[in-house]
């Protein structure tokens, strides 16, 4: 094969093995992303096997977690006949042990009460120690097992041998471990070539890549020195000059890799160090996301500097085997030596059947009179439902009760829940879809009928590169799926201007004086002298942000507010030239662009009439300490990124004459006395502060104390109900003891739980508020506005899918699978996390980079699909999914549990198989109180929905 053929092959299964890697991008932008994001063409519990297969993790909670749940009443029995009879069809009524029992009863039995599979040492040391057959008094049934055993004789498990020598070596030598030898070099190498400003000398020669740079660094003879490394620097030094797709042939020649197992090859070795091999894709596709240094990184490189490594690696083991210099015929000696593992033995089985037996019913005389094929039958069927099919089960059981109860509650609140009737709304605020937000808006509403909520995702159809005026660089603040085309700058007012620059050069002088400290503390001499003095110092705000951080806390937030005062800014929004910046953006925005911006939001949340006086655009994002994940608290819609600055822009534009005259030539008029204000949200310590509130007119004075009024009130109830779920809260807290609660939680440098995050979130609600206010949530649905009856074409409900379908599944699967597997799509605990470079986090100096969440963050999540309930006809919503790929793959493959609520009627039908079916309630009632916190007082766990009367518009009745 030719070189070039040969390249296009490496590059195709490169590129097919990269779809396996993490999408995680740098920490201080983490967006929260599907974790199997490269098996959603397949239906969603195939992929999880897959995957599991792939990345050696597993697709659902353990089988003891859902018997627990089974136990405790959150699985009932009707839902796992109801899965059970589903997956089964008509193979239900198949009769097994000569037709004493049928397939639907065998599996159902082994779904109520579990049975020990073991194999044959194991059993017989239970036999023996444990003597639990005599004490069963099943002694007779044993024997007949063990004889119906004997007869149908055993079974062979055939599986295909590894194909990497790591894993090769490993089934014949369980000390010889490559990974162990050559992961510390590659994870050194990739921090110090990715590091973003930490370390005080950057890698040499970083700009030419990779594998440039640590073959001119390290291939000397003064390169590693470990016994197996030492012919690494000749290694190293022969791929000078060298393009990586050469490396790359050569060392699969060299390995001696068949090329029918070359894909599966270049696979397994990026896989094998997932979390920096992924870093490195991201570095490569979005150097726009690099914190502050976008370095060359590619995928080929990191591949051939692996392969090189393992080479050398495989070569200084390659004598313990006899085949010192002959890679290939050591891989295909390996591989030889594999055999097919064999089924569990006669004793592992008659124990199995032995357990079954008493389980169904069957006697002794029932055993012994089952013929050769009868006996094969049913073990094969007790086989074929093995954990991970009893797994599977469970979790559908599972989520089908969740989704009962949510379902059964907006059937029958909608029945309670009357439209608005008033005229005009005195307040209305329009929050980001983050579930979140659902508790606030419902204590914002809980005030008054005339104050009315709204949401739509939290970048308010403004997506930016923004750099705000202290940034070092510009920032994209939009879903990850989208680059920016415009660059918004913030900037002092035109009399600010002389401030701001004393304040930079200030901050400059500052650096360099801190950079030079720093660098001298580096000596030895004076890195003593800077530790004993500097440490001393450095203490004092340690030991108060430890022992008083909510005072401390306050303190600086409000040296920041005075410093925010001392320098207005406004945001340079306009675009006053055609030139494009260096980068390719536009500087700013034109009218036409805003009037668009404007529209679009104002129509997706169906607020085309009845506007307030005031209307607030409330961005979000989380403020807290010590948290290398804090910007996973941040807005999804905003690429991990805070939504203050979209508020400030939309509002801007919203309230620029040029802007409304388009509008309302294009037939949306917006009252002259309405004002936009956008603010920020913080959701951690549940403040809310404004922006540009002096451009203000002074006749709005008014509005502005009644907004502070209400929000007052309505942050000091959510931070009352936020505090249930801390263990560390008691539960009768009062209001301003939960708003010092959770703003010292904010503040602590020791607390690993600043906030729950998105733990609770399992249901994305699309449509009109009216049809779910007042209804207590729990903190657990994304709450997304939408009118039907202004959409008859469904282009709002494609345009809302596109922006909510893949953000909403995102932050629900990286939920779901971290709280599956927290080791394998998790990143564990977060107490041995270290940040390196600024681009991740390891545990304690050295390990891969970890992706995914840690346990702190979905420790209370129940690992639901998310539950995406439209307000639409179920034409509307199939027609809406096929015309976005992204979407309808999630939908086909049941990602998503997709329902349609009827505009018209209120029934509620699921997507099941391609089609709608409609959907019977259980319950007709629904708990009715008067207010949320008599609902939630007292309870620390999941709640299921309510009517909460303060909610509502008039008041309303239980049903009877």
């Amino acid at each position: 094969m030719d070189a070039t053929n040969r390249h296009q092959r490496i590059l195709r299964a490169l590129e097919q093995a990269a779809h396996y890697l993490p999408a995680q991008g740098p920490i201080d932008v983490f967006i929260h992303h599907n974790p199997l994001h490269a098996f959603e063409d397949e239906p969603f519990e195939e992929a999880l096997v897959h995957a599991s297969r792939v990345c050696g993790t597993e697709p659902y909670l353990a089988e003891s977690r859902y018997r627990d749940e089974f136990a405790r009443g959150r699985i009932r029995l009707a839902d796992l006949e109801a899965v059970l009879d589903e997956d089964l069809c008509e193979r239900g009524a198949e009769p097994l042990a000569g037709g004493r029992i049928t397939l639907r009863g065998l599996s159902l039995a082994l779904l109520e009460h579990p049975v020990r599979c073991e194999d044959d040492v194991s059993v017989r040391w239970t036999l023996t120690e444990s003597d639990a057959v005599e004490r069963d008094g099943a002694a007779e049934l044993w024997h007949a097992c063990v004889e119906a055993s004997t007869l149908s004789g055993g079974s062979v498990v055939y599986r295909r041998p590894p194909v990497r020598f790591r894993d090769l070596i490993l089934a014949v030598d369980p000390a010889a471990d490559t990974d162990a030898l050559v992961h510390p070099l590659l994870i050194r190498w990739c921090a110090a070539f990715l590091d973003q400003g930490v370390a005080a000398w950057p890698m040499p020669g970083r700009d030419r890549g990779l594998l440039a740079a640590v073959a001119e660094l390290y291939g000397s003879p003064f390169g590693p020195t470990e016994s197996w490394s030492r012919a690494l620097p000749q290694a190293l030094a022969a791929v000078r000059g060298r393009t990586p797709l050469d490396v790359v042939a050569e060392e699969l020649d060299r390995l001696g890799i068949p090329p029918e197992h070359e894909e599966e090859f270049i696979t397994r070795s990026l896989l094998a160090l997932r979390g920096w091999a992924g870093m490195i894709r991201q570095f490569e596709e979005r150097p726009d996301r690099a914190p502050v240094e976008a370095v060359p990184a590619t995928l080929r490189d990191f591949l051939a500097l692996r392969l090189v490594c393992d080479r050398v690696a495989v070569e200084w083991l390659a004598g313990r085997f006899g085949r010192r210099g002959d890679l290939p015929g050591l891989w295909t000696e390996l591989r030889d030596r594999n055999p097919p593992q064999r089924g569990p033995g006669t004793v592992a089985r008659a124990y199995l059947l032995c357990q079954v037996a008493q389980l169904v019913g069957l006697t002794v005389h029932d055993i012994r009179g089952l013929d050769e094929n009868e006996l094969t039958r049913l073990e094969s069927a007790v086989n074929g439902f093995d954990t991970l099919s009893r797994r599977r089960l469970f979790h559908l059981a599972y989520e089908r009760r969740h989704r009962i109860g949510v379902l059964d509650a907006l059937a029958a609140h909608s029945q309670l829940a009357p439209a608005s009737t008033s005229p005009r709304p005195t307040l209305q605020m329009i929050f980001c879809i983050d579930e979140r937000c659902e508790s606030f808006r419902r204590h914002v509403e809980e005030q008054g009928q005339d104050f009315e909520t709204f949401g739509t995702a939290g970048f308010f159809a403004v997506p930016m590169y923004y750099q705000g005026v202290d940034d070092w660089h510009a920032k994209p603040l939009c879903p990850i799926v989208v680059r920016p085309n415009h660059t918004v700058f913030e900037v002092p007012l035109d009399d600010a201007v002389a401030t701001h620059r004393f304040w930079q050069a200030t901050r400059r002088w500052l650096g360099r004086l801190t950079g030079s400290v720093s660098s001298s503390g580096r000596s030895l001499i004076r890195g003593g002298i800077f530790t004993a003095v500097g440490g001393a110092v450095a203490a004092v705000p340690l030991v108060a942000r430890v022992a008083f951080p909510r005072l401390t806390a306050d303190l600086g937030r409000r040296a920041a507010a005075a410093a925010r005062r001392r320098l207005p800014t406004r945001l340079d929004l306009e675009r006053s030239s055609a030139v494009p910046l260096s980068d390719g953006t536009h500087a700013g925005f034109d009218l036409e662009e805003m009037a668009g911006v404007v529209r679009r939001v104002l129509e997706d949340i169906g607020l085309t009439s009845r506007f307030a006086r005031l209307v607030v655009v409330l961005g979000h994002g989380s403020s807290s300490l010590n948290n290398p994940h804090e910007s996973a608290y941040d807005c999804g819609a905003c690429g991990g990124g805070r939504g203050g600055p979209n508020a400030r822009a939309f509002a801007q534009m919203a309230n620029d004459p040029r802007v409304r005259q388009r509008l309302a030539a294009g037939g949306l008029a917006i009252p002259a006395d309405t004002m936009f204000v956008g603010g920020m949200q913080d959701t951690c310590a549940d403040t809310v502060s404004l922006f540009d509130v002096g451009s203000l007119p002074p006749g709005h004075s008014e509005d502005l104390r009644r907004f502070t009024e209400v929000i007052d009130r309505a942050r000091t109830a959510n931070a009352r109900e936020r505090c249930r779920r801390f263990e560390s809260a008691p539960l009768d807290l009062t209001g301003i003891e939960a708003i010092r609660h959770v703003a010292g939680r904010s503040s602590d440098l020791a607390q690993v739980r600043p906030e729950l995050g998105h733990a609770t979130n399992a249901v994305c609600i699309i449509g009109r508020r009216s049809r779910t206010r007042g209804l207590f949530l729990d903190r657990r649905a994304f709450l997304v506005s939408y009118d039907p009856d202004a959409d008859g074409d469904g282009a709002i409900l494609t345009r809302t899918l596109a922006a909510v379908g893949p953000v909403g599944a995102g932050i629900n699967l990286e939920y779901l699978f971290s709280a599956i597997d927290p080791v394998g799509y998790g990143c564990g605990t977060k107490l041995p996390h270290n940040i390196t470079g600024l681009v991740g986090v390891m545990d304690g100096h050295a390990s891969d980079l970890r992706t995914g969440l840690p346990w702190q963050m979905v420790e209370i999540h129940e690992p639901v699909r998310l539950l995406l309930v439209v307000d639409a006809p179920q034409e509307r919503i199939l027609a809406a999914a096929e015309r976005l790929p992204a979407v309808r793959r999630l939908v086909v493959n049941r990602w998503l549990q997709v329902v349609a609520w009827n505009p018209n009627s209120g029934g509620l039908a699921t997507l099941e198989g391609g089609s709608f079916k409609n959907f019977v309630p259980e319950s007709t009632r629904i708990p009715v109180v008067e207010t949320s916190v008599a609902w939630y007082s007292g309870h620390r766990t999941h709640l299921p929905p309510a009517c909460v009367l303060a909610g509502l518009p008039t008041a309303a009745e239980a049903p009877t």
